[in-house]
């Protein structure tokens, strides 16, 4: 019986919990409220700024050619061979350094200056910017000294 009791005071204290809703604050509620903590918290001296190092010039050549394509799909996968049971290494991001070759239906995708990947030739297609209202342009022009590839973005 005393069993009984603890499984019953479980299901109770569970149910005691407060349920969670979501705050309907408006704008103006929300800088008032800031501005209420600012005054409790008073004056915070964060130091100087941090200035960001000088952007140096690190880019250097691709060690193959490539074109700036995008998968039809954001959740395609990219594997490590042309082959559908080969181990899958990512997904393909909205922007892909693909590389002419081809093999059996299935396109070299440059991951960093060391890395290949595969994608299915079927699942890619010419660069589509996520939002619209960006350029229209991608042009894969170099590496980084971290080895990523480099993507610029000229207005056409």
């Amino acid at each position: 019986m005393s069993r009984f009791y603890k499984v019953a005071a479980a299901i109770t204290l569970m149910g005691i919990a407060p349920p969670a809703f979501a705050q309907h604050a408006t704008p103006s509620d929300l800088d008032r409220l800031s501005q209420e903590r600012m005054e409790d918290i008073g004056p915070r001296d964060w130091g100087n700024p941090v200035n960001p190092p000088a952007t140096a010039n690190t880019e250097k050549a691709l060690p193959v050619s490539v074109s700036c394509m995008s998968p039809l799909d954001e959740t395609t996968p990219l594997y490590s061979a042309p082959n559908i049971n080969a181990t899958k290494v990512g997904r393909a991001g909205s922007q892909l350094a693909v590389t002419s070759t081809e093999v059996n239906g299935w396109r070299q995708v440059l991951l960093n200056g060391t890395h290949m990947a595969w994608i299915q030739a079927s699942l890619i297609g010419p660069y589509k910017p996520l939002n619209p209202e960006h350029p229209v342009g991608c042009i894969v022009t170099g590496e980084r000294a971290d080895g990523t590839v480099l993507f610029t973005h000229p207005r056409q």
